[in-house]
């Protein structure tokens, strides 16, 4: 009698305790993503890099190193995260980014950026793609019982990040005036230490299903196996549908044109005299801009529907690219009002979209596989755009970004608005 009331007290035992562990993960990934991107150098990555005697050319290399250093560690640190688990690929990933950032306060001159965007790099890469797998799946299963509660994981950790880039940007304010750049250093050697902790709040969470998965499957036993499954299973996704194919590709080009959007933004910035005083607070506001924007994509989608709201996003960027090109500050300023809404709207609607219909055992791999395709278009694109600015000056790269923009909306968005239904 009392074994038999023992087994149900077991599993209720077993049940809460899997419960906490995912909801330790809801609350523990959301703080591991805003702090690392509570990036006060952000608002002022130009004058921060020229703390250090570099311009744009050296920026966009060391960024393209940094890029490379990432593209290099993508896959692997996805594929592992899905093998091993994402918690321990989150902490030794958190470990990196802290090194990283703290070592940062002993640099001096390029060699030592060198070795700071290599530890940035292959720190981020074991970050990306693992805390939105380790999230989405933690809400799914919480959500077991609600099947009709839709999975806000993409959203959440969208607009937390953003929400943290713009406080952010308001404290590097703060910190500027009391410190300069040095302290703006040092306050984000604390982020990067507080990355790592949160990492280490986090339980990976065993399988709710009761049999194997794909990959467990004594079939696929062995690293051989492994990769036959995931082959397999990225094959399907990209045979999945016309709009699959066309979604993968937008996921990996476009953020590289927003990105650099971010660069020029705050030259154009610096050209045209604002103050960096002033960059905390404007950076800010657009950042909170884009976590509003991203926290209400979905409604914009509903109201607006699909094909017109993706075809917005190429209209928004292309605009805000060219307002950069007039002379005039407000006018710079209302261009990067409208690449922040674009931003918003397609780093929540994009990525929820491609989730939705990806498995949960590669969903780190297939997100690092973005990454991937990420740095390897920056790596194309960042060298050449330096190049511009360095024999044309920055008038002729803003308006080169804005040509790739276009061309981007024309080739790639506006055929993936008319293939939603295919």
């Amino acid at each position: 009698m009392d074994q038999t009331m023992q087994r149900p007290n077991d599993a209720q035992h077993s049940a809460n305790d899997f419960h906490l562990t995912l909801r330790r993960n809801v609350r523990a990934v959301p703080c591991l993503r805003a702090g690392q991107r509570f990036m006060v150098v952000a608002p002022v990555l130009v004058p921060f890099f020229a703390h250090y005697g570099q311009d744009i050319r050296e920026i966009f290399l060391l960024e393209s190193l940094y890029a490379l250093t990432a593209l290099l560690m993508e896959v692997p640190s996805g594929y592992l995260a899905d093998r091993f688990g994402r918690v321990v690929t989150l902490r030794v990933g958190g470990l990196l980014w802290a090194a990283a950032w703290v070592l940062l306060l002993a640099v001096d001159g390029f060699s030592g950026l060198v070795v700071f965007n290599v530890l940035c790099g292959l720190g981020s890469a074991l970050l990306s793609g693992a805390d939105l797998a380790l999230l989405y799946d933690s809400e799914r299963l919480l959500a077991a019982d609600h099947p009709a509660r839709p999975n806000r994981a993409v959203r959440n950790l969208f607009v937390i990040g953003m929400g943290a880039e713009g406080l952010a940007s308001l404290s590097a304010t703060l910190i500027l005036y009391n410190g300069g750049i040095p302290a703006v250093i040092a306050a984000q050697a604390l982020c990067g230490l507080f990355v790592l902790i949160a990492a280490l709040f986090l339980r990976e969470p065993r399988r709710c299903q009761p049999g194997l998965t794909a990959a467990q499957t004594p079939a696929h036993a062995g690293w051989a196996g492994q990769w036959r499954a995931l082959r397999a299973a990225l094959v399907a996704l990209w045979q999945q549908s016309l709009f699959m194919r066309r979604l993968l590709v937008a996921l990996c080009l476009w953020p590289t044109l927003s990105v650099l959007a971010i660069f020029l933004v705050q030259r154009v910035w610096v050209q045209l005299e604002l103050t960096l005083m002033h960059f905390g607070w404007i950076w800010c506001l657009l950042q909170l801009l884009g976590a509003g924007t991203g926290h209400i994509a979905h409604d914009a989608e509903r109201l607006l529907g699909a094909r017109r709201t993706i075809e917005l996003i190429g209209v928004l960027a292309t605009l805000g690219v060219l307002l950069l090109t007039v002379n005039q500050l407000t006018a710079a300023l209302a261009g990067s009002m409208l690449l922040f809404v674009a931003r918003g709207l397609f780093g929540v609607l994009f990525m929820d979209a491609l989730n939705r219909r990806i498995d949960s055992d590669y969903r780190a791999t297939i997100n690092s596989l973005l990454g991937f395709g990420y740095r390897s278009s920056f790596l194309l694109v960042a060298p050449a755009l330096g190049w511009v600015f360095e024999a044309f000056g920055l008038r002729a790269s803003v308006f080169s970004l804005a040509a790739l923009a276009a061309l981007a909306s024309l080739i790639l968005q506006s055929p993936l608005a008319r293939s939603i239904d295919s």
